[in-house]
């Protein structure tokens, strides 16, 4: 049997880099894992191929028997086309990934001849024995959640890795945390199941070996089981160094971590270079009532400073439209963010998703406006809204902040105070000059170039000129860092900028 995997095309996000595709090349910044794992899962009789339709075009004519389609919220209308289309010309269509939740597996399965809800690794080898057998199901339900010891190593082979601008692994599942607003306990659990150091050695040998040499580890709290952590990285310490530093890596953790020197400086020698964390808000109160009671614990800004004295670039992830913000949080978190020589800063409105418990409770008190969620889970116009009616302002007020925040951050000048300030932190890096540039690479700098240097706008020239002198006064060996920093900024305000342009501007951080 012929299996065609497709991951449809993504509404323009703030997450898939489309606004400097122009100087990267890469059609998206991630390959679909899911897919790469489901691909894995299938028996090795049958033929299976990916189609990734934000690299190239669905083939609606293709030979295969059966089409499985994943996707999220914001892929839904592309999905229900896609398996509309295909059902039409008589394929059988499966959909699954975290689009089908409780809430739309009906609506789901009226666009497909079998639908996914939950993991896959027990349900979809059953599809394809029920495929044969002809006992397909409507529903396919994960019960409880899976060993990730039967997860097997994703089929990477399938993709084209040139087309991303960097590969993804996941060791782990689930979170232990309670954050009110979070979506991951409900549908990954509370539990932590990791896959196990030799598995996850495995997969990143097989990535080097097609050529990458840039991995992001997806896990939304890689560092949360600490031993099993200090064991994992200390074999990737190992294999780094083996290969000469000629791969690198990025993740996931929360910001209490910064209190274990060790496993930071383990993270640097295994060359790390870049963490994201939700850090949310600078309000105590705020992450006291969200339930973030492991950003509570700790001086936030000193946290930050501890990360980035390992010479670990910092990325944030920042909410707005808290309960407990009023219209003074929007300056209050710029001052934050400012301080924090953050230098990509990931700010979205709270929107209440469904199954967690702040949908559940803004529901009961009335406040839910819609079960869809706007924000940067939604397209660009929908950038500064929320599915919740606030408390301490208006909407008018949320929007207008949220506008007023994100263009002041992603000011020429704001902007190269914190890439500067970050690199100034990161001057003991080791990050390597490396003696050999690819051609590709040479394309993009040529492109990054003429962006910023052949240009009418005489503070994007001189903000460029400005950050690459620092960097190469204060810490030369962080260029390659900086250049793709500048990459991202071209993005984060462009888009920022689009999905806010028709918010009336508030003139401070204090909307009037």
């Amino acid at each position: 049997m012929k299996i065609l995997l497709v991951n449809p095309r993504f509404p323009p996000s703030l997450w898939d880099y489309s606004c400097c595709r122009d100087i990267t090349g890469n059609a998206f910044p991630f390959p679909p894992l899911s897919l790469a794992t489901v691909a894995a899962l299938t028996p090795p009789e049958h033929d299976v191929a990916i189609c990734d339709e934000n690299i190239c075009a669905v083939d609606f004519d293709t030979d295969a028997d059966a089409v499985g389609l994943t996707g999220y919220s914001s892929q839904k209308d592309r999905v229900y086309q896609l398996a509309d289309e295909f059902r039409r010309r008589g394929k059988m269509v499966a959909i699954g990934g975290p689009l089908v939740e409780r809430s739309t597996v009906g609506e789901c399965a009226g666009h497909a001849d079998a639908v996914f809800l939950g993991e896959a690794e027990c349900t979809w080898p059953a599809f394809i024995r029920d495929i044969r057998l002809r006992t397909v199901r409507a529903v396919y339900e994960q019960s409880g959640f899976v060993d990730l010891s039967d997860s097997p190593a994703p089929r990477f082979d399938l993709l084209d890795l040139r087309n991303y601008s960097s590969a993804i692994i996941e060791t782990s599942r689930g979170c232990p945390h309670s954050c009110e607003f979070c979506e991951i306990p409900v549908r990954l659990g509370r539990k932590p199941r990791t896959k196990s150091a030799d598995q996850v050695m495995t997969e990143i040998r097989r990535l080097y070996a097609l050529g990458v040499d840039s991995i992001f580890i997806i896990d939304d709290n890689f560092l949360g089981d600490r031993p099993r952590a200090v064991t994992l990285v200390t074999r990737i310490r190992e294999f780094v160094r083996s290969v000469g530093d000629r791969i690198s890596f990025s993740c996931q953790f929360t910001i209490d971590m910064a209190q274990d020197e060790n496993l930071l400086s383990l993270l640097r020698e295994a060359n790390f270079r870049r963490v994201f964390i939700g850090i949310e808000t600078p309000r105590q109160s705020t992450l006291t009532m969200a339930g973030k009671r492991q950003n509570t614990q700790i001086d936030l800004l000193d946290a930050v400073r501890r990360i980035q004295s390992h010479h670990m670039i910092v990325w944030g992830a920042f909410i707005v439209g808290f309960d407990d913000d009023d219209t003074e949080i929007f300056q209050e978190q710029l001052d934050f963010i400012q301080a924090s020589s953050i230098p990509i800063a990931m700010v979205g409105i709270l929107q209440a998703l469904p199954g967690t418990p702040l949908y559940e409770r803004v529901k009961r008190q009335g406040r839910l406006k819609d079960d869809a969620a706007g924000g940067i889970r939604g397209s660009a116009n929908l950038l500064a809204t929320s599915n919740i009616k606030p408390l301490h302002m208006t909407d008018e007020d949320l929007a207008a902040g949220f506008r007023y925040l994100v263009t002041s951050l992603y000011d020429d000048d704001n902007f190269a105070e914190r890439l500067i300030g970050a690199v100034r932190l990161g001057k003991k890096s080791r990050s390597t000059v490396r003696a050999k540039i690819h051609q590709t690479e040479l394309r993009i700098l040529r492109r990054l170039f003429r962006y910023y240097l052949l240009t009418t706008d005489p503070r994007r020239m001189f903000m460029f000129l400005r950050v690459v002198f620092e960097t190469l006064l204060h810490n030369p060996r962080c260029l390659e860092t900086v250049f793709m920093h500048l990459i991202v900024y071209k993005h984060m305000k462009q888009f920022y900028g689009e999905g806010t342009s028709a918010v009336p501007l508030a003139r401070s951080g204090r909307v009037k």
